[in-house]
């Protein structure tokens, strides 16, 4: 997951660097901001498991 969200905010950035239509980039940050929230809430809410 961690490696999607890399890849699509290098998109976003190429995006940028070739100058897409604001709608474009707006969505492949919006996009990459979900997609990391979400990866977030699932680190935060899962549980390790250890036992010693």
């Amino acid at each position: 997951m961690d490696i999607v969200i890399l890849f699509v905010l290098m998109v976003t950035g190429l995006t940028i660097w070739r100058g897409a239509p604001r709608w474009l980039v707006l969505g492949c940050w919006s996009l990459a901001l979900v997609m990391m929230l979400a990866l977030f809430r699932y680190h935060v809410t899962s549980s390790l498991g250890l036992s010693f």
